[in-house]
């Protein structure tokens, strides 16, 4: 069992499928958000922003972190030594610039009893939670990739906060909490992906004031 699981382990870390899953995820973030039926509403989220510049905060917190990974896979293990020096920063102003415009043109829609449909390149309903749920898998794998692949720095060392946490990720000790903190901020996109599926699941158009057409 244990060699079957080393050699699963070894599989997904392959450089070639821990880069894929980072595109795939970065694919799946921008469909999530462009199929959140919550934008268009005018209902204020927990963080007292509308939902439509609320998520545009979720949005802009992923790519922060899309950039962060890449930067971290680039060091450890670059696919091409032709891009340029710091190539994932235009990576993360492209994101960022396509939800910024996504956000800027998401007017406000209010149930004013017609049946104003949703917007064509809208996904159904069933669609917009698989896509989620894929979101949230691809996002765990992310983080098991990364976290088989940081390695336990002192295998002497037994407790489960130690060989499970305090030890991964070239460990917290002086001169590491940067990085520590850092891979272990992986964990906010599993959480974010969690929330956005939520809302996918969760969606009933009158609870967020958008006309009952939406409920599709």
């Amino acid at each position: 069992m244990n060699e079957l699981l080393n050699a699963l382990a070894e599989f997904i870390t392959k450089p070639i499928f821990r880069w894929f899953f980072f595109g795939l995820s970065l694919v799946l973030n921008l469909i999530t958000f462009l199929n959140q039926p919550q934008r268009f509403s005018s209902l204020k989220a927990f963080t007292g922003l509308p939902f439509k510049w609320h998520l545009y905060l979720v949005a802009s917190i992923s790519a922060i972190s899309f950039c962060f990974t890449a930067f971290g896979l680039w060091l450890n293990i670059p696919f091409t030594k032709y891009m340029p020096d710091n190539w994932y920063i235009y990576l993360f102003i492209i994101y960022i610039a396509i939800v910024t415009q996504v956000t800027i043109d998401s007017k406000e829609v209010n149930d004013d009893g017609t049946f104003n449909p949703p917007p064509s390149y809208m996904f159904p309903d069933s669609y917009r939670v698989m896509f989620s749920y894929t979101s949230l898998v691809v996002n765990i794998i992310i983080l098991l990739q990364d976290y088989i692949y940081s390695g336990i720095i002192d295998i002497t060392k037994k407790t489960i906060l130690s060989r499970y946490i305090l030890e991964r990720f070239g460990g917290w000790y002086s001169g590491n909490y940067l990085d520590f903190i850092y891979n272990w901020s992986g964990l906010t996109d599993v959480v974010i992906a969690m929330y956005e599926l939520y809302l996918q699941q969760t969606f009933i158009a009158c609870e967020y004031g958008l006309p009952a057409s939406w409920n599709f």
